[in-house]
């Protein structure tokens, strides 16, 4: 009998062990080796209809399987094609994403966003500079419950403009009485997009924070 998935005999009395030469054996081969064994068959001793079936069967499945997995590698760079494209769109506009680095540019200025939470009171954002430094301290106050926006104009303490470059938020204030930090969310442009390769996906790299997953970005302003 032949064996479309397993090491057999063909009709001619050659060995089939090359597991190549079985995985491109296509549908047409099989029929016509199937036939040519039903015409070499023993008289005496005929394979039952129930065995041709099963081969038949047999190589329906994995050629089936085969299909599927083509398909499926088709739908998945069709999928990373159209993701591409949709982040394509991202680059040169701003994102939130959580973080407390922030980056200003030379005009205008940028903002963060923090979550607020019932028990918090008498809030304030902070500005740092990389070395540390306190730039300007910004009054919060006591905002309504839910996500709060923080906008800062890139100046200091004296309303002079600073110099454009990294900078550190920390939004704080009393909670049930005492100091307490609150996590932000920061405005970041994205510069460009890098496609994923050997298993990794599309990341966005941000002015200032680097590369980023698609799923970390919060909020895509318009």
């Amino acid at each position: 009998m032949v064996n479309p998935v397993g090491s057999g005999t063909s009709a001619n009395g050659t060995s089939d062990t090359d597991s190549a030469s079985q995985a491109s054996l296509r549908q047409k081969d099989f029929l016509r080796l199937m036939v040519a064994q039903v015409k070499n068959q023993d008289p005496l001793s005929p394979s039952a209809n129930g065995e041709f079936l099963s081969q038949l069967a047999q190589f329906s499945t994995n050629d089936g399987i085969n299909n599927m997995q083509a398909s499926i590698e088709k739908l998945a760079t069709s999928l990373q094609s159209n993701q591409a494209l949709q982040a394509s769109a991202l680059v040169g506009r701003q994102v939130m994403i959580d973080g407390d680095k922030m980056s200003l540019g030379s005009e205008g200025g940028t903002k963060a966003s923090f979550n607020m939470v019932a028990g918090l009171s008498n809030l304030k954002a902070s500005i740092y500079s990389e070395s540390g430094e306190l730039i300007k301290t910004i009054s919060i106050g006591q905002p309504a419950l839910g996500n709060q926006d923080v906008s800062w104009d890139g100046t200091n303490e004296k309303n002079e403009r600073v110099a454009a470059g990294k900078y550190k938020i920390e939004v704080s204030g009393l909670y049930n009485g005492k100091e307490a930090t609150v996590n932000t969310t920061i405005s970041a442009n994205v510069d460009s997009v890098t496609l994923g390769q050997n298993g990794e996906g599309l990341k966005l790299n941000v002015a200032g924070v680097g590369s980023i997953t698609l799923d970390k970005v919060k909020q895509i302003s318009v």
